[in-house]
């Protein structure tokens, strides 16, 4: 892993957000909606620039209503710890667009 990879790596770290390897050029990023979700994107990429392109993807292609809709179950309610509330989890996952574009504001300076 090169030095510039390293201090991203840092840098998204110190926005709270938790950075594991998953393959040579893949990274999981996760970090706790504000719902108390464990909620993760996965990145790529084999320099800063990449990564940085990747999260604005990882964000451009988040669709609230479809993340929503994974977590509901056949009545309308949240599963696996997700708010139980259909309109408590639509926001929640609205705040996780949101933690997505800070990231990728927040890298982009």
């Amino acid at each position: 892993m090169n030095k510039e990879i390293k201090e991203l790596i840092s840098k998204v770290e110190s926005l709270e957000w938790t950075v594991d390897k998953e393959g040579d050029n893949e990274y999981r990023l996760s970090k706790y909606s504000p719902a108390g979700q464990d909620f993760s994107i996965v990145v790529e990429g084999e320099e800063v620039e990449e990564l940085i392109e990747s999260i604005y993807q990882v964000y451009n292609d988040f669709d609230t209503s479809e993340e929503t809709y994974l977590w509901l179950d056949n009545t309308g309610h949240g599963t696996n710890g997700a708010p139980y509330h259909m309109k408590d989890l639509l926001e929640d996952m609205e705040a996780c667009e949101q933690m997505i574009s800070d990231l990728y504001d927040e890298l982009n300076k």
